[in-house]
């Protein structure tokens, strides 16, 4: 059986990721780092909260992704942090302030009950954007699998930031790599935008009044 180089680097050469990429390729963003995303660009921010700092393996991570009204893809910025409790709130309302209201805020939320209070909080705190939550499931790497088909076919782009490169570090390094919290930021910002997340009921969108 033929076998692709993701494949090929984890039975043969032992290592879970080609050294040019496992599911997501270098190459396939030669050329696609642009200075800005082009005007009407549809634009959700996806949270993936991390539940503790005291790990090493986890932050939590804010992507902004956007679908341009040709059909591709934009990330436009990425935020990151290891802090926890009300830092991470802080850092959460500041970056909405600094993208708009204008752009979604999407987040996950625990399964169960116990979920839907953290959830309906940062709802209450971000009154005045349009803000979905709703649990997440399934495998997170299979998750990825939807925008890496997007980025090899070459319909996805990068907004120049300093970021960019830890984001392609952790992007090329997938499944393997110390962290994965800005890939799954990704691929839950990238679901909302192509409408296959469902939000609860418990937790639907909330507009302040100003």
């Amino acid at each position: 059986m033929i076998k692709g180089s993701y494949g090929y680097a984890g039975q043969y050469q032992q290592r879970p990721t080609a050294r040019e990429g496992g599911l997501f390729k270098r190459q396939w963003f030669e050329g696609k780092i642009i200075p800005q995303a082009p005007p009407g660009t549809r634009w959700v921010r996806h949270w993936g909260l991390a539940a503790t700092k005291k790990t090493t393996a986890a932050r939590t991570a804010g992507v902004k992704l956007g679908k341009a009204p040709v059909g591709s893809f934009v990330v436009g910025h990425v935020v990151t942090t290891q802090d926890e409790g009300n830092a991470v709130r802080r850092l959460v309302k500041t970056t909405a302030d600094m993208d708009g209201t204008g752009v979604m805020m999407s987040l996950p939320q625990d399964p169960g009950q116990a979920g839907k209070a953290p959830a309906k909080d940062y709802v209450s705190m971000l009154a005045g954007w349009t803000v979905k939550a709703d649990p997440e499931t399934g495998d997170k790497v299979t998750r990825a699998e939807p925008f890496s088909s997007q980025c090899e076919a070459a319909t996805s782009y990068l907004v120049q930031g300093a970021w960019n490169e830890a984001y392609l570090d952790e992007l090329c390094l997938l499944p393997g790599g110390a962290f994965k919290d800005q890939m799954y930021a990704t691929s839950g910002a990238f679901g909302r935008l192509v409408g296959n997340r469902q939000s609860q009921t418990t937790t639907s969108t909330v507009k302040g009044l100003y």
